[in-house]
């Protein structure tokens, strides 16, 4: 999942702003949340510092701070540097300081220009997707899946453990960040993985990389997000091989 970030000094721009995103999210069913929009800066840092999600960020030159939208996005690039960053302002004659600020921003809208404003950021939220899609495909490994009705890819390094749910025909994968319910199959997902992954059991397939520790007196698996994952007699032994 990807974050978007909002920064406007003014509330009614900022309102706007996360009018025009949210609704942009909802049309296009992307796997993206609104993580915070607010009017000051420090408050969008300490956000960024915590979170462990690419990020899309749309932001305010001038924003009546010690921090600026350039600064600001300086100090983003220190925690986010594969995040897009958006300038949304009235101040044209800036644009040029994105270069010297080495910030590498993805788009400079004008506020002036309000006709176009839903359009250029819908396009840049779309792009922003289709960039970070295509290197992360590039880079690593993702397990992709339907989600009701959206396609949701997460890398492998960020699943902890597939296991079968107690609805038929369901299974729920745990990450870092959530638990989700989607149709299928564990002997066909655990197809589909390479060698990081091991099915421990029947109701169980696991990311040798999150395990903490492996208790076969108690027939468990100690992950790294604190869950217990059941061994079988059978499956213990290709565990401890691998």
């Amino acid at each position: 999942m990807m974050n978007v970030f909002i920064c406007e000094d003014n509330p009614k721009q900022l309102k706007k702003i996360s009018d025009i995103v949210n609704n942009v999210l909802l049309i296009e069913d992307l796997d993206l949340q609104l993580a915070l929009a607010d009017t000051n800066p420090h408050k969008i840092l300490e956000k960024v510092k915590l979170s462990k999600e690419v990020g899309i960020y749309f932001f305010d030159i001038d924003l009546n701070s010690d921090l600026t939208g350039l600064t600001l996005a300086q100090e983003i690039r220190k925690y986010d540097p594969r995040g897009f960053i958006i300038f949304i302002t009235t101040h044209s004659e800036m644009s040029y300081m994105t270069f010297m600020y080495k910030v590498e921003a993805m788009d400079f809208i004008l506020k002036d220009d309000i006709d176009q404003i839903h359009t250029r950021i819908h396009q840049c939220i779309l792009d922003a997707v289709d960039r970070y899609s295509s290197s992360n495909n590039s880079i690593q490994k993702n397990f992709t899946f339907k989600f009701g009705d959206k396609r949701i890819s997460i890398d492998y390094n960020d699943i902890i453990y597939f296991e079968t749910s107690l609805n038929v025909h369901k299974i729920m994968i745990h990450t870092k960040t959530r638990v989700l319910e989607f149709s299928g199959k564990l002997k066909e997902i655990a197809d589909t993985l390479d060698e990081r992954f091991y099915r421990c059991h029947r109701s169980f397939l696991i990311n040798r990389e999150h395990i903490k520790e492996i208790d076969l007196k108690n027939h468990v698996v100690h992950m790294s997000n604190y869950d217990n994952c059941l061994i079988s007699n059978r499956l213990a032994k290709g565990l401890l091989d691998k």
